[in-house]
């Protein structure tokens, strides 16, 4: 409020009572996994994150998954596209998918003929996604005195084109580097700056780039041959984690990895990224090995109640090889990730169908019943139809036996988050906390009306110490609702 100095009327607005929490999204997917190409995840560059918005736009981006059974690496097929084919299969909307590598992995390398030498263009991510790429340079052209070419690179789906680039080797890398600062980007380049595929270095060449030169598969090949890295470790799988880390994503599944893989480090990672310094509430989904005794699939369901252990494996078409293969319940996870994203926060997976040709094997009952007991999120064949059988965590402490409760206690704490921080900085004082609860009313009024919540109570309030301090005590009792996994029959015969 303005010092009243000059005479008039001087208003103030108090508002607090007009806010309400903004919208909730709860059903984004990370996928971490390996494949041909695509930058690799990197936790301290947000833009290594891609978010395909589907399964033609994710092959674009990672190129085609490998045959299965005869995969480039031997003994190692790329994981991220065929899980993000099950996750796509199965619902998933929103997903946002993180590629790694084993360490050490070579990018494919290129040369250019300039005047006293050669120079290099490198993929800027290992692959052998980008050794099929077409290179081109146009006729020499002078503009105001400077020789300059067209340049041109395509990989795949991907152009990318310069005009009128300085034919010169130093300006030539500085403008497909994206760093040259007398070259009009916005009017001459595809990209709007630097290459996207590839970075330049002179590579000691001096001179000028030579015209009308064309490297073009089959016959044009890299000098170096880029390799996928389809190795990867688990601290490479935990690299992509960490990549998703600040992501707004809540179903996390690491392609193609078991539970004796990594299953750790995605326990690990969900209990971070759930807690309050980063919330951002997640599970996690993982498989089986390819196995299909219900000794192996007990041994692995840990005691967590934001994990989801599933099998057993699905049968699948092989889009590579355009035969049927047999998955581990390692890519199930990521069909379970993609069926529970699709639902609702209270709506159960119990009874769900799960898109795929078969399972990997068809429990008979008194297997499905130690599955679940032990915690397991087991699939069956029922009438042709593969489906959940009870949509549950592995936890053993039953307030979160449901994975529904899970879902719905995040969902409200995303939205008493949203509701209360625009709060932070207002004043501590009754009339504020009243606006408060208002708006955190609202949104658990609105859980009831869903039918997440059966019933709420709620208080905000605030002692004088705690008004010192600067603090607002929100107190909630929520009263979830939970999903039917039986129906108990009695019938009485007259």
């Amino acid at each position: 409020m303005p010092e009243m100095i000059l005479p008039g009327t001087y208003i103030e607005v108090r508002a607090e009572k007009l806010i309400v929490p903004g919208p909730i999204a709860i059903g984004n997917v990370g996928i971490v996994g390996t494949a041909r190409r695509g930058r690799l995840a990197d936790p301290n560059d947000p833009e290594t994150v891609y978010t395909p918005a589907n399964i033609g736009e994710a092959r674009d981006i990672f190129g085609d998954a490998d045959a299965f059974n005869n995969p480039i690496t031997e003994d190692h097929e790329l994981t991220l596209i065929r899980a993000l084919e099950l996750a796509f299969a199965n619902g998933a909307q929103r997903v946002y998918a993180a590629r790694v590598a084993k360490k050490g992995t070579a990018s494919a390398i290129y040369e250019l003929a300039a005047g006293s030498g050669k120079l290099q263009l490198t993929a800027v991510a290992p692959g052998d996604g980008y050794n099929q790429a077409t290179i081109t340079t146009g006729p020499i052209i002078t503009v105001d005195s400077v020789d300059t070419l067209d340049m041109g690179i395509s990989v795949s789906n991907t152009s990318e084109t310069w005009r009128s680039v300085p034919a010169n080797v130093a300006d030539f890398v500085k403008v497909i580097n994206g760093d040259h600062p007398d070259y009009n980007y916005r009017a001459k380049a595809s990209t709007g700056g630097k290459s996207n595929l590839f970075t330049a270095a002179d590579n000691g060449a001096t001179g000028k780039v030579t015209a009308e030169q064309k490297i073009e598969p089959p016959d044009g090949k890299p000098t170096t041959a880029g390799t996928n890295g389809a190795e990867a470790g688990s601290s490479d799988y935990e690299t992509g984690l960490n990549a998703l880390a600040m992501k707004n994503v809540h179903i996390v599944v690491l392609a193609g990895q078991t539970a004796a893989d990594v299953g750790d480090k995605l326990v690990t990672h969900v209990t971070n990224a759930s807690s309050d310094l980063m919330r951002r509430e997640r599970i996690g989904v993982i498989g089986s090995d390819p196995s299909n005794t219900v000794a192996s699939l007990n041994a692995l369901a840990q005691d967590d109640g934001r994990i989801v252990f599933v099998g057993p494996g699905l049968k699948v078409n092989d889009t590579a090889s355009d035969t049927e293969v047999t998955l581990s319940g390692a890519y199930t996870a990521a069909a379970v990730a993609g069926r529970i994203s699709s639902l609702d926060p209270h709506a159960s997976p119990t009874n769900k169908t799960i898109v795929a040709r078969n399972l990997e094997k068809d429990f008979n009952g008194t297997e499905l019943e130690q599955l679940l007991l032990n915690r397991v999120m087991v699939l069956e064949d029922r009438n042709g139809a593969l489906r959940i059988v009870q949509g549950l965590t592995s936890s053993t402490n039953t307030a979160w036996r449901q994975v529904t409760t899970r879902r719905i206690v995040d969902f409200a704490k995303f939205g008493v988050r949203s509701a209360s921080n625009p709060f932070i900085g207002k004043l501590n004082n009754e009339r504020v906390r009243q606006a408060l609860k208002g708006s955190i009313n609202g949104f658990l009024a609105d859980m009831v009306d869903r039918e997440m919540l059966i019933s709420y109570e709620l208080e905000v309030t605030a002692t004088r110490e705690q008004e010192i301090r600067g603090i607002a005590q929100v107190t909630m009792v929520v009263r979830p609702t939970f999903s039917i996994d039986y129906i108990r029959v009695v019938m009485y015969l007259e």
